[in-house]
């Protein structure tokens, strides 16, 4: 017989663990791009970036023809997508029962993809400014992702009487979560060499929170009702635990880091390279980290739980494993662009992070090209696609050209069997680049 207040229970659990990943703040990706060029390319930039667009991309776009003065005041970039159900496929039945046909559909899509994902996050720079071949940018990245496994999706899509009409004992493992921010600040340079354009950046990265959930067993059984969890969880100290850990408000790591880029013009074509992270020795401090054994047992008649804070050593080595994997890791870039007429600029891009394990906002992997058309005075149009790891992406944007006043906006969306949907947009208002 189905329990009520059991479906309830799983639900709610599950929706405290998509809150917890969502409501995540603080901030995220080292350095955000701050030109919303970037995202209407789809990031098919490192032979074109110029001005601020170029230090989070290539550097030596600093001293290429097209920059010199800049200035880009706070914009912001989103981002949000689940899969393989989609937010789109959730909004058809927004307020109404989901029919079991529909249900059972979604349930094996689930199944096939391993669980259901979703990600979300924002990026906001406080300051992009250069002068000359010099620049300056501030940023603040927040990212979170949650999975959860189709044991769990089952119990909130048919509840403990199961898919067929008749109870189920569910396995609940593999619920996760994983919600970090950061803020980055950048200084850049960049000088020729014979023909080419060299360029370095400097980094200085504070990380203001980690939250790493693993569910390493759990299960429901239907006869008796019982449902039981463990999922542990690293984050930072709340209480600061006296002699184990010391709460630290909105800094719980840092390091140093580097970028290095190289441009130049060729007779009919241009091209750029750079290397993200040649070297980052950014780290989270595990001494402003605890964790919580998030043991949880239900059954009739009662029920326990532990998530009292103790010390960071005492949580399971994978899961320490897990944090000390959250760093970030060198991204390979290598672009061409030319222009077909002065007009229109075609680029294309090749990347590559070499680390799946990484603090990287994005896919791994990306294999895209972009075009600009600026052949209206007041407008420029924008598009670009890749493919990347999982799946693909394609993008759209334009700027509204006043004088030095430069208002533009992109959006771009992330799509694949194993990534689901992933919506991203960003507004810039700037003078002197887009």
């Amino acid at each position: 017989m189905r329990s009520d207040r059991t479906i309830r229970t799983l639900a709610a659990l599950a929706c405290t663990t998509l809150a917890l990943a969502l409501g995540s703040t603080g901030a995220g990706a080292q350095l955000a791009h701050a030109s919303a060029s970037n995202l209407a390319l789809s990031d098919n930039t490192t032979a074109t970036a110029r001005a601020f667009g170029a230090i989070s991309v290539n550097p030596a776009g600093l001293g290429m023809p097209g920059s010199g003065f800049s200035l880009a005041l706070a914009p912001i970039q989103g981002r949000a997508g689940i899969g393989p159900v989609t937010l789109s496929d959730l909004s058809d039945f927004q307020g109404i029962r989901v029919p079991a046909l529909v249900a059972e559909e979604w349930l094996t899509a689930i199944e096939a993809a391993g669980g259901q994902s979703g990600s979300t996050g924002a990026d906001v720079s406080e300051l992009a400014l250069t002068i000359g071949s010099f620049g300056l940018q501030l940023s603040t990245t927040a990212s979170a992702s949650f999975t959860i496994p189709s044991g769990v999706a089952q119990a909130i899509l048919f509840g403990n009487a199961g898919r067929t009409g008749e109870a189920a004992d569910l396995d609940l493992t593999g619920l996760g979560v994983d919600a970090w921010a950061a803020t980055t600040g950048a200084v850049s340079y960049a000088f020729p060499v014979g023909p080419a354009m060299f360029g370095a950046t400097g980094k200085y990265t504070v990380g203001h929170g980690l939250a790493v959930a693993r569910a390493t067993s759990g299960s429901f059984s239907s006869d008796p009702i019982v449902l039981s969890l463990e999922s542990p969880v690293i984050g930072p100290c709340d209480d600061g635990l006296l002699g184990q850990c010391t709460e630290s408000l909105g800094n719980n790591g840092s390091g140093f880091g580097m970028d290095v880029g190289f441009m130049m013009d060729l007779p009919m074509v241009r091209v750029g390279a750079s290397v993200i992270n040649v070297f980052n020795t950014f780290a989270w401090d595990p001494a402003t980290l605890s964790y919580r054994p998030g043991s949880t047992l239900l059954e009739q008649g009662g029920h326990d739980s532990d998530f009292d804070e103790i010390g960071y050593d005492t949580a399971p080595e994978a899961l320490r494993a897990v944090v000390e994997e959250y760093t970030f890791k060198p991204t390979l870039r290598a672009g061409a662009a030319m222009d077909l007429p002065t007009e229109l600029t075609v680029s294309a891009d090749v990347h590559y992070r070499l680390s799946e394990r990484a603090m990287g906002v994005g896919p791994r992997s990306h294999l895209g090209l972009g075009a600009e058309w600026r052949a209206l005075r007041l407008l420029h149009l924008r598009a670009g696609g890749a493919l990347v790891s999982g799946g693909t992406q394609y993008s759209g944007g334009a700027s509204l050209v006043l004088g030095p006043v430069n208002l533009s906006a992109a959006a771009a969306v992330l799509d694949g069997e194993t990534l689901g949907r992933t919506s991203l947009a960003q507004f810039t208002l700037s003078f002197g680049n887009r």
